[in-house]
């Protein structure tokens, strides 16, 4: 590949990390806005219940998804599979998944409608991916958004109404799936057949796609293994303070999400290729956006909490603060994970998340009972940097490295001057954002103009000392 057609690869994956993630970022917006209803709606208790029964519910619904969706972020940009086969794979998976969810209502009834809820959701995603590997980014981004809104809609209509139940609250989120189902399987339409491709079975699709699904499944629980521990320990009270502190990691989580699968048909051209223009350049997208949120929080993490759920909530500050530690690593993890899937070897991914799986409990079940939502908070992040050291290797191994230490090193450099700006600024959330994010420019701006300026320099000298 030469200079060139590296530069353009690089660019066109920024791009498609800008779109997915600016579509993120107002989507989580519409979400976090949903979020903050539940939760100043339902109390601390209720809420802690609700969360749990979400938590089962999304790991459960992962049998009607089976990694489909993961495998179909390389394997429709690479051609590989086609799109038709796809969709008969995912839903034979959904069979399951509506079998899970007809058995889980003899436990509880909103875990069933929160079950279906996650499998509807999860044919809206599937259709966002498949745009974006016909390289119809924008329209992934329209289905993406028309989710979220339907979803602040249709739930915080519900709360509004007054009728407060938790089955009625299951409800809305199934009605707010449709609106997006719709769209899209109109942007698909006419988009089924492709030309033909050797694996067509759908059973054959769920072969290759089984170290995702494994990979899904773990990695469900991997995020959510605190929050189970503390739930059962502690009681719903501690589960919805440690709660609260997570569902803003979770929301944070979607920047390397968004970043890194924007990028992913650039990864997966670049995997069969001698170039690594695609992979620096993700990097350091996401190393930059990984410091300053990672700082940021530790800072803002009291205001934080008050807009979500007001004094109630409170001890979620310190637990927060301690998770948003675990945002650099976070951040870079699922970066590495990507990468292993462009690369073709996703089979490296159920072992990694296994391992961070099984220190996950064992640190939960040793400091949650004693020291609460703090415990698991730290629990968490150890466990994200273990996983980062392994992640890294396994990319070494599979020979698709990604430089990590140079882009998250800066990252986090470059946003101390936001976060000296964001402590002196009083304790006004909005104040605090709005002064970060332009410290936070300025900083970026004065260090690009200072490496061109370097790198002018430095071409003048070679030019000078001549051949």
């Amino acid at each position: 590949m030469t200079g060139s057609a590296e530069g353009r690869a690089a660019s066109g994956a920024t791009r498609g990390s800008a779109i997915k993630l600016t579509a993120e970022l107002l989507g989580r917006g519409m979400s976090l806005v949903t979020f903050l209803l539940l939760a100043r709606s339902l109390g601390v208790a209720d809420y802690g219940a609700f969360t749990t029964l979400s938590v089962w519910a999304v790991m459960l619904a992962e049998s009607g998804e089976l990694g489909i969706q993961g495998l179909a972020s390389q394997a429709l940009v690479t051609r590989e599979l086609s799109l038709g086969a796809m969709v008969r794979a995912k839903a034979l998976a959904a069979v399951l998944g509506l079998v899970c969810g007809l058995l889980s209502v003899l436990v509880s009834r909103t875990l069933g409608i929160l079950i279906l809820f996650f499998l509807l959701a999860g044919w809206s995603e599937f259709a966002g991916v498949a745009l974006r590997a016909r390289g119809r980014a924008t329209s992934e981004a329209w289905v993406i958004l028309c989710l979220r809104a339907s979803g602040l809609a249709f739930v915080g209509g519900f709360l509004l109404s007054g009728r407060l139940s938790l089955e009625g609250v299951g409800w809305a989120h199934v009605a707010s799936t449709l609106p997006a189902l719709a769209l899209g399987a109109w942007l698909l339409r006419g988009e089924m057949e492709d030309a033909p491709i050797a694996v067509d079975a759908p059973i054959a699709v769920l072969r290759r796609s089984a170290p995702l699904a494994v990979n899904g499944g773990l990695a469900l629980v991997s995020l959510r293994v605190e929050l189970l521990a503390l739930e059962r320990l502690r009681g719903a009270h501690a589960a919805g303070i440690f709660g609260v502190a997570l569902r803003v990691v979770e929301f944070l989580s979607m920047v390397p999400s968004a970043i890194a699968g924007g990028a992913m048909p650039g990864l997966a051209r670049e995997a069969n290729s001698e170039s690594d223009a695609v992979r620096r350049r993700t990097a350091w997208s996401v190393a930059l956006l990984a410091g300053a949120a990672s700082l940021g929080l530790a800072i803002v993490a009291p205001g934080v909490v008050r807009l979500v759920g007001g004094d109630e909530f409170l001890a979620a500050s310190q637990p927060m603060r301690l998770l948003a530690l675990a945002v650099v690593p976070l951040f870079a993890n699922v970066l590495l994970s990507s990468a292993l899937v462009a690369a073709g070897r996703p089979d490296r991914l159920p072992r990694l998340t296994a391992l961070r799986v099984g220190i996950a409990l064992i640190l939960a079940l040793v400091l949650a009972p004693r020291f609460g939502p703090m415990g698991a908070a730290a629990g968490f992040l150890v466990s994200e940097v273990v996983l980062l050291v392994v992640a890294l290797r396994a990319c070494r191994d599979v020979r698709f490295p990604v430089a990590v230490a140079v882009p998250f090193g800066a990252g986090v450099g470059l946003a101390v001057p936001m976060a000296i700006a964001v402590s002196l600024l009083g304790e006004n959330l909005a104040v605090q954002i709005g002064g970060g994010i332009v410290t936070w420019a300025l900083t970026l701006t004065v260090a690009w103009a200072f490496m061109r300026r370097s790198a002018r320099n430095l071409d003048r000298a070679d030019e000078s000392a001549g051949p």
